[in-house]
């Protein structure tokens, strides 16, 4: 049994989650933009999943964002969560539940997690990328992370997908993946069609009643994700690919024109071509999950 934590700008979710991927409530809990509102908010989440678990949790697991000291449990540098830079998540952890803490990236915890019990589950190898506010990616090379030579993994983010983007993207480019993908660029490119949103969610509306602009709006939005999948495959030489983040729950709309993309793009390499894209059945469980997948692991490595 472990308590399986998810750790965003916004919120903290979690559960608790045994060896065969049963799990009790997801509860929620809003994170203050503080260090000492975090670990409130921490308390308060691990508490109510202990109180709701039934027996005691081995070890605790957290899914976030970074940069962190992932063996030390320490964020450096935190881009979307500056006021948690020099935070030791792991001795806090220690010191009010006396619990041993795995903590991994957010995208990297959601990759494993669609392999366990997700859209992937069972495939051995596979690329999963989180389509949200930002462009998150994870890599699994016989069902563990592959991170190259970065200690969260690699960044396919910010592969450059060309100059006619001119947003600047958080790591301080033009033209890269991530703003061709995010939520804000689903959100210009409706716009560019007549639409104006504030939030993706908005075009549900649009897209119940059939409307020409919206659709067209997913079209172009699945060609771009083709493009970028295109490149991404020729890199890796892995043909199974899931889809999760706040975004991926439009993926019926898109993804005939991803598929119609790939085919195109990968015409004179057919064996490119992905075997399989899915999309994630729960994505606000994928990290939660995975978190489970990881400490698993670690057990029988030891055992």
């Amino acid at each position: 049994m472990y308590i399986c934590i998810d750790l965003g700008g916004t919120n903290l979710r979690g559960t608790w989650i045994n060896k065969s991927g049963k799990s009790g409530k997801v509860s929620i809990v809003a994170r203050p933009k503080s260090l000492e509102g975090t670990k409130e908010a921490l308390f308060v989440i691990i508490q109510e999943i202990k109180k709701d678990s039934p027996e005691s949790a081995q070890k605790i697991g957290v899914a976030s964002a970074g940069p962190m000291d992932l063996v030390g449990g320490i964020y450096l540098n935190p881009t979307n969560m500056p006021e948690l830079k020099g935070f030791n998540l792991k001795n806090f952890i220690s010191e009010k539940f006396g619990l041993d803490l795995v903590v991994e990236n957010d995208a990297q915890a959601a990759a494993l997690g669609e392999i366990f019990k997700g859209c992937l589950s069972g495939e051995k190898d596979a690329i999963v990328f989180t389509l949200g506010t930002g462009l998150g990616s994870g890599v699994i090379i016989n069902e563990d992370i592959w991170r190259g030579r970065l200690a969260a993994g690699p960044e396919l983010g910010h592969l450059y997908l060309g100059p006619g983007r001119r947003i600047r993207c958080g790591c301080g480019q033009t033209g890269c993946a991530e703003t061709w993908l995010n939520a804000e660029a689903l959100k210009d490119l409706a716009a560019r069609n007549g639409i104006q949103v504030e939030n993706p969610r908005e075009l549900d509306y649009y897209l119940t009643k059939k409307d020409a602009q919206a659709l067209k709006t997913l079209s172009q939005y699945g060609r771009r994700l083709g493009l970028y999948l295109s490149q991404v495959v020729s890199i890796f030489g892995i043909t199974k690919i899931g889809l999760g983040g706040g975004l991926s729950r439009l993926g019926p709309y898109f993804a005939d024109s991803v598929h119609n993309t790939l085919i195109h793009r990968l015409a004179p390499r057919k064996w490119l071509i992905p075997e399989k894209i899915c999309f994630s059945s729960d994505p606000e469980m994928s990290a939660l999950w995975g978190m489970c997948f990881l400490m698993l692991r670690r057990s029988d490595a030891r055992d």
